[in-house]
């Protein structure tokens, strides 16, 4: 019996030296989003926001933006402590920039320091702005408390609904996996507020196109099912009608894969008309001719689309890594070579089963 305590007061001591050390908040200075700006050949500018809790209730915080110009991100953590009473601490990141410039040249290594810090979560999102990032982040915005929660905020919704759905976890896969390239979004800062303008289009870790917010849910659809898109559709010179999508799905058809590969896309979309002013939606051969409408119009931008992104010889879609699940004795190499000028068809097969709450 003697033996039997003694062990469980050893294993419960040594236990307790698993826990992490605990940290008062009130100590620490909480980086909450970061920002990279190009500089110089070989050296970035890391601006890093920090929420600073302010006494009294319903009082929100102050943001604050440390600056440094160095090498790598870790060396500029540390001197940045250099001006801060508290040190630094990056369990609360939720948001990364990258302006333009460095997009273009390069974002890994950058990228790189976030996966090795095992205090960061693989859910932090990644962005590419259009401009420096210092601006976006040192500034108050009317929408939201601090810049990293309107950051937040802004680029959670926007995927549910507009966007490829896209973060850290996801930036790694497509950028280790083969048959497959990255996308971010691409934000813009416009007086007070902050906009996403499209999707950035990557080639390894390189920016080498950009698609506009109407493309990236084009891009969207041909990439993941979702449940929340608005589309406007033109129907007649001055007549326009918006279908909300109640799902949809993209069906991939692969054809000789090893010899003259073609691709056949479907993209199913089940919608409902949420707005269609001057168009009697009630009459069934009607809603026939919304659907055929809907149908012509979303090809036509979605192979635009395929096109754009086979002229800049990349695959966000990740045509190529179906394409090996499908195909024995598949050649990344030989797909490579052939992925700008296989023949992509993409069609829209849309069913409208609502027509408005009168219906």
């Amino acid at each position: 019996m003697v033996r039997k305590y003694f062990v469980i007061i050893i294993s419960v001591s040594l236990l307790t030296g698993c826990f992490p050390s605990k940290r008062i908040l009130e100590d620490i200075q909480l980086v909450s989003a970061v920002g990279y700006d190009y500089h110089s050949k070989n050296k970035v500018e890391l601006n890093a926001m920090v929420a600073i809790p302010q006494s009294g209730e319903d009082v929100p915080p102050i943001s604050q933006v440390f600056t440094t110009i160095t090498h790598t991100s870790k060396m500029a953590r540390a001197l940045e402590q250099a001006e801060s009473p508290k040190p630094f601490q990056v369990g609360r990141l939720e948001v990364a920039l990258y302006d333009n410039r460095l997009a273009e040249k390069g974002i890994y290594k950058l990228v790189d320091t976030l996966q090795r810090d095992p205090a960061l979560g693989r859910d932090l999102y990644l962005s590419v702005v259009q401009g420096s990032t210092k601006p976006l982040l040192d500034q108050k915005y009317p929408l939201s408390e601090t810049p990293s929660k309107y950051l937040f905020q802004l680029l959670q919704q926007n995927m549910r609904s507009n966007i490829p759905d896209s973060n850290l976890h996801r930036f790694l896969y497509t950028f280790y996996g083969k048959g497959m390239d990255p996308n971010l979004p691409l934000l813009e800062k416009q007086g007070d507020r902050i906009r996403v303008k499209g999707t950035a289009i990557l080639k390894d870790d390189k920016m080498v196109g950009q698609l506009n917010l109407e493309e990236s849910f084009m891009l969207k659809l041909l990439m993941e099912s979702f449940e929340r898109g608005i589309y406007e559709v033109k129907f007649t010179k001055d007549r326009f009608f918006t279908i909300q999508n109640i799902s949809s799905k993209a069906e991939y058809h692969i054809k000789n894969v090893k010899q003259s590969p073609a691709i056949d896309i479907v993209v199913k979309i089940k919608g409902r008309i949420s707005e269609a002013p001057k168009i009697p939606v009630s009459k069934p051969p009607l809603v026939e001719q919304l659907e055929r409408a809907t149908e012509k119009e979303m090809s036509e931008k979605i192979n635009k689309v395929a096109d754009k992104l086979q002229k800049w010889k990349v695959d966000p879609i990740g045509l190529g890594d179906l394409a090996r699940s499908r195909t024995r004795g598949f050649n990344f190499k030989q797909w490579e070579k052939q992925y700008p000028e296989i023949p992509i068809n993409v069609k829209v097969d849309v069913e409208i089963v609502q027509a408005g709450i009168t219906e």
